[in-house]
């Protein structure tokens, strides 16, 4: 069974309206699930779609699809462009990830290390998928993570370029986590703003809005092509 982590844009599915809910108890709190079309959904603002990404219980979210045997992840995340070739419109199936500020793990009560990273054979798979339907996904780019729930100031946009291509608030805490679970995950990212300071046009919450409103049916066509997987 496949798992789908997804933003704002992925409660509009056919899946998610009309699935089985579920409510999975996890040592991390409850997790809302929805089942259909042989995947398993949880949507990472909550229902209503307006929990802050600081707010968002990442360990429930992963250990609940751990629990219920989901095999392999694909998250679905919103980011800023921070480079030439990853502006707004873009979709990135993401390698690899910058996220210094934030712990996110499930190891509190003793040593272990565990090395990031992506699984090659599922990273290709979707990427194929992908391609397939005929999507323009760029094959790799750097996501960096910040805490939100606010954008990024201009100074922290340029030293974020220097090591990434996009930057979000969620994914990479869920790539780090699914990891420790033994969990292969990947990450598609859809570039909806410009980080500020870069853009043309000074970044605006009602800008980015109507990005997202746009890129809708790219995020659509990328989960379907994902679920048939």
């Amino acid at each position: 069974m496949i798992g789908i982590l997804g933003g704002t844009s992925f409660r509009e599915t056919d899946a998610l309206r009309t699935g089985r809910r579920e409510l999975v108890a996890t040592p991390y709190g409850r997790v809302e699930v929805t089942f259909g079309g042989g995947v398993a959904m949880i949507a990472r603002h909550g229902d209503s779609g307006d929990l802050p990404p600081h707010r968002i219980n990442h360990h429930a979210h992963l250990k609940a699809f751990q629990q219920i045997g989901v095999e392999k992840v694909v998250s679905f995340g919103s980011v800023g462009g921070l480079k030439k070739g990853f502006g707004p419109g873009t979709q990135v199936l993401i390698d690899d990830l910058y996220a210094p500020f934030r712990v996110a793990t499930f190891h509190h009560d003793r040593l272990q290390f565990t090395v990031p990273g992506f699984d090659g054979g599922w990273w290709n798979q979707v990427y194929k998928a992908l391609k397939d339907t005929g999507l323009a996904i760029q094959p790799g780019g750097v996501y960096a993570e910040t805490l939100g729930p606010r954008f990024e100031t201009v100074a922290e946009v340029k030293e974020l370029a220097e090591n990434a291509h996009v930057v979000g608030m969620t994914c990479a805490s869920e790539a780090i986590l699914a990891r420790e679970l033994g969990l292969p995950l990947v990450v598609i990212a859809t570039v909806d703003n410009w980080a500020n300071g870069i853009g043309e046009e000074p970044l605006t919450g009602e800008g980015f809005h109507q990005m997202v409103r746009s890129n809708h049916e790219k995020v659509m066509r990328a989960i379907d092509a994902v679920v048939g997987l």
